[in-house]
């Protein structure tokens, strides 16, 4: 269909008598002055539900036609409401990114502790198998001590000596050096 012919019958039927879709003569949208602008901004500042009563009185002080302060009123109702989900959206996207950088935090500190887990699990698998070890050097210890002499009590320079963790003990002794094993062995 031709552009051109499609709008020539649109602007026929607006005019025409029969079939009529507007049955006021069209007039031409006049721009609107500050002044004019700004009794409108006024009042819908004060109500912005436009009564019918109210549309007659800003016509006529305006010397504008009803239809375009009612239209006035629709599109100022719009941005209003456009603004205010504008202010919504930057309230929520600043809340999603303090979120975001939460989780990414609390992410990253998961991997801290992930990774702190991973080399606790490491010292512990060393710890179990140098038990063994641990647990021979102790008895060749306490056989070296014992074939010093019945007669003889051990020394005043062996000792057992607390770690820093409790769990463990070192035995000080002058001719050996200083030996470590759990404190269940004792």
């Amino acid at each position: 269909m031709d552009p051109k012919h499609d709008q020539e019958s649109r602007s026929r039927s607006r005019s025409a008598p029969t079939g009529e879709i507007d049955s006021q003569p069209s007039e031409k949208k006049r721009r609107l002055t500050i002044e004019q602008v700004n009794l409108l901004e006024k009042s819908f500042e004060e109500e912005n539900k436009l009564e019918p009563e109210r549309k007659t009185e800003l016509a006529k002080k305006l010397g504008l036609p009803q239809r375009q302060v009612a239209v006035w009123f629709q599109n100022r109702k719009a941005r209003c409401k456009i603004q205010q989900i504008e202010r919504d959206y930057d309230v929520l996207k600043a809340c999603y990114d303090s979120l975001l950088a939460k989780h990414e935090s609390v992410i990253s500190e998961n991997e801290k502790l992930k990774s702190k887990e991973t080399l606790c699990l490491q010292v512990l698998t060393l710890t179990e198998m140098l038990l063994p070890a641990t647990h021979q050097t102790q008895r060749n210890l306490q056989g070296k001590l014992n074939s010093k002499g019945d007669n003889e009590t051990t020394s005043s320079s062996t000792a057992l000596v607390p770690l820093a963790n409790n769990h463990y003990f070192t035995n000080v002794d002058e001719s050996f050096g200083w030996w470590v094993w759990p404190s269940n062995l004792m």
